[in-house]
């Protein structure tokens, strides 16, 4: 009998030793899969970023090619517009060239580390000057030799286009016009008188009136 009921003991220890085995490993099991649950997810979201950081490259790459294509695209035009402008400067008078004296040295003295949009800004500079120069009349003083002399003058600009000048004490005077090389000046002492009334009409010095100016 003692026998027998040692071997029921040893069952029942084996059995609940089994039973908690069980528990155990049903535990582990359970541990272990929402292990796998974690893993999956991260393995999902970091494939949805490197999906979303591979989109954005993509995105940033289209930016660039598109950037540098722009770019090219206004160098080549800005380009274009200083060399149009450079043919263009012969034709500015002295008043003018003072008007946009520091853009007008920066486009005949071109410098690598001069921005693009600084270049674009010296262009539209000398372009307004010239074009509010063109659309008024300027009368100043200058210096500029006539017939070997230089001679201090009084000049009146029509625009871009002509020009008349007088100088010393009206006993000298001449006309000019604008071109491709520069302003071209032609003496011509007659018309002296003329010229002294428009200065004199333009300043307010003298009444308004009607005055016949050689073209």
């Amino acid at each position: 009998v003692r026998q027998w009921v040692d071997v029921q003991k040893q069952r029942s220890e084996e059995a609940a030793r089994w039973q908690e085995q069980q528990q155990q490993l049903a535990a582990l099991n359970e541990l272990r899969r929402t292990e796998i649950k974690q893993i999956d997810a991260l393995i999902a979201a970091a494939g949805q970023r490197l999906e979303e950081a591979t989109t954005q490259h993509r995105k940033l790459h289209e930016e660039q090619t598109e950037l540098s294509s722009r770019r090219s695209f206004l160098l080549d035009n800005i380009t274009d517009l200083e060399q149009a402008m450079r043919d263009c400067i012969p034709r500015f008078p002295q008043p003018l060239r003072k008007k946009a004296e520091d853009a007008i040295y920066r486009l005949e003295n071109p410098d690598d580390d001069h921005s693009l949009q600084d270049r674009y800004r010296d262009v539209l500079a000398i372009l307004s000057a010239s074009i509010a120069f063109d659309n008024t009349i300027t009368v100043t003083r200058e210096i500029r030799e006539v017939e070997g002399e230089r001679i201090a003058l009084e000049t009146i600009y029509m625009g871009l286009s002509r020009a008349w000048y007088v100088g010393r004490g009206n006993t000298i005077a001449g006309h000019g016009k604008a071109t491709q090389e520069g302003w071209e000046w032609q003496p011509d002492n007659s018309i002296s008188g003329q010229v002294r009334q428009a200065i004199d009409i333009y300043r307010k010095e003298s009444s308004p009136g009607y005055v016949k100016l050689p073209f």
